[in-house]
């Protein structure tokens, strides 16, 4: 049954009542909270609360979403498809390169121990600063999330370059990181203790790694899955490339790395993922989809460094843990609902009105779990893949609120779908304390990466381009395709080829904001003003550089894989 809004409701006036309510929670589904249901009875409901919280882009764009259900069989298209997306400026080319290799330097020069810089003084050697900024904000920290992210930049470096780097010494880096990473895990804090494992959930230590004992959103679930991956990947990469440890000393064998580090960190994601944590932002205390999205993928890789080391009864918990979390994922938790066309990051909020649910962290936790580097079992098992239309609806409905919301995305309404992005509609942090939010370079560049991962997947796998009709939006706004029901365009077609140039033309847009808004020498902040576009907040934020050089580099998988199809 389809579902339709009164043009009052959508202006902002009172919602007119609906007849039909339907649920907002998946049939068999677990309510959050015992004894009512957390979500709106009704889709008026839930658009008016879109409207008090959000533009009314987003409303319409969930109203659209849900009244135009067709079953109709599918239409194949081959002809030509125009982009609705400009090219690129003349020197976009030249400036990726130069800025991708500034941006990669700023993530070395953030590395205590390999870098002579001032910023770095009273590093320990292998910690990663979040920020050389002391003050106005103080990011001059380690965190275990931001570091593992990082790192997980070099091994893809690593990997590309086929373990061939004479220039910067990135393996000894990567390892000695690991040795850090060991030390961390074994200091008590406020956390808790390694004996405990709770320790383990401690967000950031001092850059000369010791504790931090001052007040924090504390635990944060997400690092430890994190670090296990990031370090699950190095192993993989050492045996692809048949290379050895270089600190042999202080890290023995493959096998002391599992056990000694690997597990500990696995052993926390099973005991704790059930459990409410702070989110990525620091700022909530509960369940959220990039943490669960994490851990999940965290215990996937798990599975073979517990076979391969013959440790069957941890294999067995991590198992049984991954199928638990995996249905929790798609059943229990909110995070997908079907009334709703984009991904809940944190259901708890949509719940309690106080937010929409539209969170950058989704994306971010569906780029760093699909990655397409080792089994392609991984990426179709882990959910919300970079082809789920929930997953590219995330960010539809991310660039729908922020257009009108940040006003220096205004005049790009009428030229571009590609918009500044910012944290989530109603982040009130402007970079040291709080007033209104801005854009921030991870969120605008995560976006590039997602779509960039869609087109490589398409043809990683040889896949026609299925396009449902809840992605109407997207493709009507960046293509003259009209979609009224599921459209194909089949693999190597002239409609496949040009649509996917359009799509790679709207994810160039979003680096092209964040070419705007850097600095002309290449740094980049964590934020840039809504209202002036000039950078804001700390400094040379290491996961803006490690952000922006993904971006680039599946930017750059994406035009070999097509070139070698031609």
């Amino acid at each position: 049954m389809n579902f339709k809004v009164s043009l009052l409701l959508l202006a902002g006036m009172a919602p007119i009542p609906m007849s039909g309510a339907i649920p907002l929670v998946q049939e068999g589904a677990l309510p959050l909270i015992a004894n009512r249901s957390p979500y709106p009875t009704d889709v008026a409901s839930y658009i008016s609360r879109l409207i008090r919280h959000s533009a009314t882009g987003v409303a319409s764009f969930v109203t659209a979403a849900i009244s135009t259900a067709d079953n109709s069989p599918p239409t194949y298209l081959s002809k030509s498809v125009v982009s609705r997306e400009a090219a690129p400026a003349d020197d976009f080319e030249s400036w990726l390169i130069s800025q991708r290799d500034f941006a990669f330097k700023g993530i070395l020069s953030s590395i205590g121990g390999y870098h002579n810089s001032t910023d770095l003084a009273g590093v320990a050697k292998g910690a990663i600063i979040a920020s050389p900024s002391r003050s106005h904000p103080d990011y001059f920290y380690q965190w275990t999330r931001d570091s593992a992210v990082t790192i997980g930049t070099l091994i893809d470096y690593l990997d590309d370059t086929g373990f061939d780097d004479a220039k910067y010494n990135i393996p000894e880096i990567i390892e000695a990181y690991i040795v850090n990473s060991k030390k961390l895990q074994r200091l008590s804090n406020p956390s808790g203790t390694f004996e405990s494992l709770e320790g383990l959930g401690e967000p950031k230590f001092a850059v000369n790694s010791t504790e931090f004992s001052g007040p924090w959103g504390r635990p944060q679930r997400d690092g430890p899955a994190l670090r296990a991956s990031t370090v699950i990947s190095y192993l993989n990469i050492l045996r692809k490339y048949n290379k050895e440890l270089v600190l042999k000393d202080e890290l023995i064998d493959e096998e002391s790395i599992y056990h000694e580090v690997v597990k500990p960190d696995l052993s926390y994601v099973i005991r704790n993922w059930y459990k409410k944590g702070f989110d990525l932002w620091e700022e909530v205390n509960s369940v959220h989809l990039f943490t669960s999205l994490t851990q999940l993928k965290a215990l996937k890789m798990g599975f073979q460094e517990a076979l391969r080391f013959e440790d069957k009864t941890f294999y067995g918990n991590l198992t049984s843990s991954y199928a638990a979390l995996r249905y929790f994922i798609l059943i229990d938790s909110g995070f997908r609902l079907n009334s709703i066309p984009y991904l809940i990051e944190t259901p708890e909020l949509l719940a309690t009105g106080e937010r929409t649910g539209i969170d950058a962290g989704t994306i971010i936790g569906i780029i760093r779990t699909h990655t397409f580097n080792v089994d392609t079992q991984d990426d179709v098992e882990i959910p919300f893949n970079v082809d789920d239309p929930a997953s590219l609806n995330t960010l539809v409905a991310l660039a729908n609120d922020m257009k009108y919301r940040y006003p220096i995305n205004h005049h790009r309404l009428n030229l571009s779908s590609a918009f500044a992005l910012g944290r989530y509609p109603e982040d009130i942090y402007n970079g040291v304390d709080t007033s209104e939010g801005n854009p921030w370079f991870i969120a605008t560049a995560s976006a590039a990466e997602l779509i960039y991962k869609y087109i490589y997947s398409h043809y990683r796998y040889e896949k026609d381009l299925v396009i449902p009709i809840e992605l109407r939006q997207l493709f009507e706004s960046i293509t003259d395709l009209k979609i009224r029901n599921q459209t194909v365009l089949p693999f190597g077609s002239k409609a496949f080829a040009d649509t996917v140039g359009a799509l790679k033309r709207y994810a160039d847009a979003y680096l092209a904001i964040i070419k705007e808004h850097a600095a002309r020498d290449g740094h980049m902040s964590e934020q840039f003003n809504r209202y002036t576009g000039f950078m804001v907040g700390a400094r040379d934020l290491t996961w803006s550089y490690s952000s922006f050089w993904s971006a680039c580099r599946w930017r750059a998988k994406v035009a070999s894989i097509i070139h070698a199809q031609r």
